[in-house]
């Protein structure tokens, strides 16, 4: 009796790590998919920094004119 009580406990302990396994996998797509769209929002933030520096740059040289 030993012996199927051990095995139905190693099964039960499969089975909740198979459970965690497939949370963890869930959230770490959601995570990946949160961490591009910062990439994407950093992008634009770095875009937005360029054009106000050129835009500088070019109102000195004419101030200077």
């Amino acid at each position: 009796m030993s012996l199927l009580k051990d095995a139905v406990s190693a099964m039960k302990e499969v089975i909740l790590l198979s459970d965690k396994v497939e949370r963890v996998g869930k959230e770490l797509t959601d995570v990946s998919g949160e961490l591009r769209n910062h990439g994407d929002r950093l992008i634009r933030l770095e875009t937005l920094v360029e054009v106000a520096k050129a835009r500088n740059a070019n109102n000195r040289i004419e101030d200077k004119n």
